[in-house]
């Protein structure tokens, strides 16, 4: 079983034996802002056991992927969604759901191909590294306890 601890990388998901150019035009932006885009077969992913939160990108390109991807949703991700262990940026041709409370967190970000490479390297840098930036400045200890006032 894989323990992943550090989040200096960006998980892709992997539907295809071979890798798109999409992947390799993303880790090449990524690797720009010190940050290392892993490809993840999905039998992979299902064993991982995450420490912390993990931002995973999957693109949805044909009816296979999907109905390896709707399996993955329903069984792994939509758990790991809703305990907020990863967040998803999601690139598909078909209109896949998700839960509304999901949806609402914006754990999700969705987007419809065809979409050209820079813009999903860049919505996703964007929101990962605004993510990274303001969690690096929070206190690791919690907020003090205060009895409630009558």
């Amino acid at each position: 079983m894989l323990i992943v601890r550090k989040s200096n990388y960006v998980i892709y998901l992997q539907f295809e034996r071979a890798l798109g150019e999409e992947f390799l035009y993303m880790s090449r932006v990524f690797s720009e802002f010190g940050m290392k885009l892993v490809p993840m077969k999905l039998d992979d992913f299902k064993s991982i056991r995450m420490k912390e939160h993990q931002f995973v990108i999957c693109c949805v390109r044909d009816i296979r992927a999907l109905i390896n991807y709707q399996k993955l949703l329903k069984r792994y991700m939509n758990f790991m969604l809703r305990q907020g262990s990863i967040t998803l940026f999601e690139y598909s041709s078909f209109a896949i759901t998700h839960d509304d409370a999901i949806l609402k967190t914006k754990k999700v970000f969705q987007e419809r191909l065809p979409v050209s490479m820079f813009r999903m390297a860049d919505r996703a840098g964007q929101e990962i590294f605004s993510k990274l930036v303001t969690n690096s400045s929070r206190w690791p200890g919690g907020k003090r306890a205060k009895l409630p006032e009558y």
